[in-house]
């Protein structure tokens, strides 16, 4: 693969992580509003269903560059949206689980949006990395 074609992927790539923190940054300020009316008692119910990003954690974690076939646009694409979705979920659920334990904790709002930060930051982190070191081994 030409250095043009690897150029072309990683540009690719950073489009996608952008488009995740732009979707996430939209999904939590929609969901920012909701939160205020939420019952303090009912916080448990809510961090319960903070499991439900795992499935995508899981997904994506278990996910490859190395098992793509990176000559491919359709192969790419794929795996592009694929990472997107599981993306967006996995940033969308720690940023909404965040609004949730500031409402429980306002004294640990500073901890919790500095974790957030760095889960993220960790993911986008992860896939560009997963894609770098692939794109390394292409010819």
């Amino acid at each position: 693969m030409n250095k043009s074609t690897k150029n072309w992927i990683i540009k690719q790539n950073i489009l996608k992580n952008l488009t995740v923190l732009f979707v996430t940054a939209v999904l939590t300020l929609w969901a920012k509003p909701y939160t205020a009316g939420v019952e303090k008692s009912v916080l448990d119910v809510f961090f319960f269903l903070s499991i439900f990003p795992l499935g995508a954690m899981f997904a994506y974690f278990a996910f490859s560059y190395a098992e793509t076939n990176l000559k491919s646009p359709e192969h790419r694409a794929l795996a592009d949206l694929s990472t997107l979705i599981f993306l967006i979920i996995i940033c969308f659920s720690v940023a909404f689980t965040t609004l949730l334990g500031i409402l429980a904790m306002p004294q640990l709002q500073l901890p919790f949006i500095v974790m957030a930060g760095l889960l993220i930051a960790g993911c986008l982190i992860y896939d560009f990395w997963n894609l770098y070191s692939n794109l390394e081994k292409v010819d």
